[in-house]
């Protein structure tokens, strides 16, 4: 059911305890539960497309992923999303780990390089602008921004100023379905792919082989698309389309963005947990290609240290969340997913969309960091 209709849901039901780790163990309180999540401190925003499947989570047969999510998650190189209330799945392969590193707004192509800000380390306390082009932001207002939200749009204190997000769709990428590892090299920041007899480090998304995933959308129909969040970096998103035989390119996906319907929604616990709907406006403005639609990613990172003033978070949030903390137990904040979360939206399809095999592409723009991410899924469209 929808319990709400304003932007902040009070949560009520045991079902949105954070999950349990193990696969075996059951769903614990609301307050009690704590993920054990070993990781490095800073690392880049990873997520992907849960539904529908993925491409790039062609590596989901192989050992590691096809042996479950590991008790306690390692950072590299799981993308767990909820199955449902007990049971995190590895079946997104390394699908969050496609991405393009050293992205910035009005840049043609990323360095691979630039990480991005980190205001709290002298030596990356400055803006970052990775191709020194001086592009003006178009997303200023605080409301539309995800981190540093309390700092006047191109003060000298605006680090994040030249992010993807801040004029979405015009940071160029590597590749639109996402490169393997973010660069050609392994580097930093977990801009690293485990390379499997699938995919390695460098790999362009866009030439993976296509993945049936039985969609099938009527042209003209409504439609829910959803994805999750493995490490938390603000900004924002957007869904297209391009015929699979087209060459899966920037251009092409540009011709046909898809519009959001509706209202954002979050979802625990896989298709058949607790939902809650929150009103967070889409942005269609000071975006690229002009017109296009994009959602602002609605869970607040919230780690004043080191990225400043965020913003509230859409759910009525566990009185234990620490938003940094490796072992947190935050309901829908943080840098750490939660893994037990999936951002769920509807897209219209157009009525004008010749039927045939299409994909979907999804693209990230993140806030905190000089970085796409990028997934890609087919699809067919009836008529």
């Amino acid at each position: 059911t929808n319990p709400s209709s304003g932007r902040t849901a009070v949560i009520k039901d045991h079902l949105l305890a954070p999950l349990p780790l193990s696969a075996t163990m059951a769903t614990a309180t609301v307050l009690s539960v704590t993920l054990c999540i070993s990781l490095a401190v800073l690392v880049n925003g990873h997520g992907a497309v849960v539904n529908p499947p993925p491409r790039n989570a062609i590596d989901h047969d192989e050992a590691p992923w096809s042996g479950g999510v590991p008790n306690p998650i390692p950072f590299e190189p799981f993308c767990p999303f909820p199955q449902d209330a007990k049971t995190l799945s590895a079946t997104n392969g390394q699908s969050c780990f496609w991405f393009s590193n050293g992205a910035g707004i009005g840049c043609a192509q990323p360095d691979g390089n630039t990480r991005g800000p980190i205001p709290n380390q002298p030596a990356a306390r400055k803006k970052m602008d990775p191709c020194g082009k001086n592009f003006t932001a178009t997303i200023c207002d605080p409301k539309q921004r995800t981190v540093n939200t309390g700092a006047e749009c191109g003060a000298a204190d605006d680090w994040y100023y030249y992010s993807p997000w801040r004029a979405p769709g015009s940071a160029g990428v590597f590749d639109s379905c996402g490169m393997a590892g973010g660069r050609t090299a392994p580097g930093g920041f977990g801009a690293v792919y485990q390379n499997t007899t699938h995919a390695k480090q460098g790999d362009l998304g866009s030439k993976l082989a296509p993945r049936p995933t039985g969609t099938v959308w009527k042209a003209g129909s409504v439609v829910e698309v959803s994805w999750a969040l493995q490490a938390n970096h603000g900004g924002g998103y957007s869904y297209r389309l391009c015929p699979a035989d087209s060459p899966l390119t920037e251009e092409c996906f540009f011709k046909t963005p898809l519009d959001f319907v509706g209202r954002q929604s979050l979802r625990w616990h896989g298709v058949n947990g607790t939902q809650i709907w929150i009103d967070e406006p889409y942005i269609n403005k000071g975006t690229f290609p002009p017109g296009s639609m994009w959602a602002k990613n609605p869970i607040p990172r919230n780690d004043i240290h080191q990225t400043g003033q965020g913003f509230a978070p859409p759910c009525e949030e566990s009185p234990d969340c620490v938003p940094t903390g490796k072992d947190d137990s935050c309901f829908c904040s943080g840098m750490w997913g939660p893994y037990n979360l999936e951002i769920i939206d509807t897209v219209q399809i157009p009525a004008t969309l010749k039927p045939g095999n299409y994909v979907l592409g999804w693209r990230w723009d993140c806030e905190e960091s000089n970085q796409i991410w990028a997934s890609c899924s087919d699809v067919t469209i009836s008529a």
